[in-house]
């Protein structure tokens, strides 16, 4: 066990994106709880957004979104202050266009009857692979 441990690290040190992968992972693991607490929060607790499900997705989506483009920006890819004008429309337009699959698959799939949290992670798992690919060639490319 000990022997894939070492040989994770020392590829995750050794190779860039494996590096970026495991960071980007980090950041969505935060980003994904607290587009998940903002959710709940609103959907369990306001009878309003519990009634407006996919607007309540856009908004906690939202939230996550701001925190997205901080921790990747300066920690993930590692790009400073310096050309975060041409940067932010490019994690916009990534994240935009995520965000309305996220709400798609979520409505898609309340409709059909799934419980609006299992449809809420499905929708965020379908997500996270199309983000970092174009985060990382595209909107965040150094």
């Amino acid at each position: 066990m000990l022997n894939v441990v070492a040989l994770v690290r020392e590829t995750v040190l050794r190779h860039g994106t494996a590096r970026q992968l495991v960071k980007f992972g980090f950041v969505g693991t935060f980003n994904t709880l607290l587009d998940f607490s903002v959710y709940v929060f609103l959907t369990r607790l306001f009878a309003f957004w519990g009634e407006h499900l996919v607007a309540a997705t856009v908004l906690s989506y939202c939230c996550g979104m701001v925190s997205s483009f901080t921790l990747n920006n300066f920690w993930t890819f590692r790009q400073d202050r310096q050309g975060i004008t041409k940067r932010m429309p490019k994690f916009l337009v990534v994240t935009l266009a995520g965000m309305v699959w996220n709400a798609g698959i979520l409505h898609a799939l309340v409709t059909l009857g799934v419980y609006d949290l299992i449809a809420k992670a499905f929708a965020t798992g379908c997500v996270i692979g199309w983000n970092f690919l174009l985060y990382k060639k595209w909107a965040f490319k150094a």
